[in-house]
C-alpha cells in the first residue's frame, strides 16, 4: 500500500511539471520601415597614375622608368598638403616581356616597365592641377578617379536620429488609425550607407601637349574635374507595441 502511494505523489508530481504554461498575454505591435536621406560635397579625392617605358633591354627600360618616376613623384609631392592628410603610396611595380605572334612563331618584342601610384587627396580644389603635373613630368595614364567623404559617422548619425524620429511619427499615425496608441519599442535596428551620384572612372593619358609643354603652358593647364554629389541614406526597421 505504502508503495503505491509513493508512486501516485511521484506521478502527481510529474504531471504538474507537463502541465504548466504561461499566462502571459501577447502583446500587439506595429511594424514601420523609415527612411533619410541627404546628399553632401566630396571632400577627398582618389586617383592613381602610372609610369610606363619600354626597352629590348631590361635594364634600359628599367632605368628609364626610374628617371621618369622620380621626376613625376617630384611634381606632384610639391603640390600635396601631408598636414591636411594628401598623401601618395606606390601600389604595383611590374616589369614584363612582351611577345608577338609571326607565322606561327613567338617573338621577343620589348620588356614593358609599370609603376603605379595611388594619391589621395583632402584638397580637391587641387585635383586638376595634380593630375596635370603627373601627366606633364612622366606619368603616361592617370584613372580610377573617384569622390568619398572624409568622416560619414556625423552624416550617419543625424541621418540614423532624423529616421528613427520619422519611424516614431508613423508608428502613431498608423496606430492611432486602428484606434490604439503606442505603448513602447519591441525591436529597432537601423543601417546607413552612401552612393555617389556622380561617379567618374576617368583614364586620362598623356600626350605631346603636356609632355613636351613649355613651364608656363605647365603651370596654366589643368585638367577640368567635376566632383558632383554623394547620396546618404540611413534606414531604420522598427517594431513598436500598441495598446
Amino acid at each position: 500500500m505504502k508503495k503505491v502511494l509513493v508512486m501516485a505523489a511521484i506521478l502527481g508530481v510529474v504531471l504538474s511539471t507537463n502541465c504548466a504554461f504561461s499566462t502571459e498575454e501577447e502583446r500587439g505591435y506595429v511594424s514601420v520601415t523609415t527612411r533619410a536621406e541627404q546628399e553632401f560635397a566630396p571632400n577627398v579625392a582618389n586617383f592613381k597614375f602610372y609610369i610606363e617605358t619600354s626597352d629590348k633591354d631590361l635594364n634600359v627600360a628599367t632605368e628609364k622608368n626610374k628617371q621618369e618616376t622620380q621626376k613625376a613623384l617630384e611634381a606632384v609631392k610639391k603640390e600635396l598638403d601631408t598636414t591636411k592628410g594628401d598623401s601618395i603610396k606606390t601600389i604595383n611595380f611590374s616589369a614584363n616581356p612582351e611577345y608577338r605572334y609571326k607565322n606561327g612563331k613567338r617573338e621577343f618584342v620589348q620588356y614593358n616597365v609599370t609603376n603605379g601610384f595611388q594619391v589621395t587627396l583632402k584638397n580637391t580644389d587641387n585635383l586638376g592641377k595634380i593630375i596635370s603635373k603627373g601627366l606633364q613630368n612622366g606619368a603616361t595614364r592617370a584613372d580610377d578617379l573617384n569622390f568619398s567623404l572624409d568622416n560619414t559617422q556625423n552624416a550617419c548619425n543625424n541621418l540614423i536620429k532624423e529616421a528613427v524620429g520619422l519611424s516614431k511619427t508613423r508608428a502613431n499615425e498608423t496606430a492611432k488609425a486602428a484606434g490604439s496608441y503606442v505603448t513602447g519599442i519591441k525591436s529597432i535596428n537601423a543601417s546607413c550607407s552612401g552612393d555617389s551620384t556622380y561617379y567618374p572612372q576617368a583614364r586620362l593619358m598623356n600626350s605631346a601637349k603636356y609632355a613636351s609643354g613649355s613651364a608656363d603652358t605647365a603651370a596654366e593647364s589643368s585638367i577640368p574635374t567635376e566632383l558632383g554629389t554623394i547620396k546618404m541614406f540611413a534606414t531604420v526597421n522598427a517594431n513598436y507595441f500598441v495598446k
